[in-house]
């Protein structure tokens, strides 16, 4: 009878053992399966980078035949070529206000600033070139003070363009929004020339180079 009871606690013993074991490595193939579910929903939820070029490095400005210029606006011009490297999502930045600044003052001046007309829409692993037309009122839209280099043709060189919108990632599982800070430097504002010149790349706030 002894035997028999000892027998009896021993299997029991190896019985809660093993299911001690079999309890732990369910829960941490739970905890594994977990974690990588959230890091794939972290990285479906993460927005893309939504690569930016100034085109040619350049606001082209139309020719100013006269001072006050003509109807008394002078038409500015912006070409920025947008990639999207990604492969999962649709991006679009949208309501995208333009400001210049002269880098070389100090404190930076004030040029002008306008809005884009059009959102940027870029789908997955493909380009985009967008136009802006503005045309701005010297003293209102424009500040003076560059309004004649640009008359006479000197233009205006090492400027900052700013870009500030609402970039958003759209995929198929959902679509987030941030407020999104690019920064093009330097730029040149100049009367519309017929030689090319190499883009500009744009930086986000975080990868921004320190001078910007």
């Amino acid at each position: 009878m002894a035997d028999q009871g000892s027998k009896t606690t021993s299997w029991w013993r190896r019985f809660r053992w093993l299911y001690a074991v079999r309890c732990t490595l369910a829960c941490v193939v739970t905890l594994v399966a977990v974690g990588v579910i959230a890091r794939a929903v972290v990285v479906m939820l993460r927005p893309e980078k939504l690569q930016l070029k100034l085109a040619g490095g350049r606001v082209a400005v139309d020719y100013i035949p006269s001072l006050p210029p003509p109807r008394n606006v002078v038409v500015f011009r912006v070409v920025l070529k947008a990639n999207n490297p990604g492969g999962r999502a649709t991006i679009v930045y949208a309501n995208v206000t333009v400001r210049l600044t002269d880098a070389s003052a100090g404190p930076a001046a004030r040029i002008t600033e306008f809005d884009l007309p059009q959102r940027i829409d870029v789908a997955q692993r493909m380009a985009h070139e967008a136009t802006a037309v503005a045309g701005l009122e010297p003293g209102e839209d424009l500040t003076m003070r560059y309004v004649r280099p640009l008359y006479e043709g000197r233009g205006v060189s090492g400027a900052e363009m700013e870009l500030s919108g609402v970039l958003s990632t759209h995929t198929a599982m959902a679509t987030t929004s941030v407020l999104t800070t690019y920064y093009c430097w330097p730029v040149t504002i100049t009367i519309v020339v017929g030689d090319s010149a190499a883009d500009v790349p744009c930086f986000d706030k975080l990868d921004a180079p320190a001078h910007v």
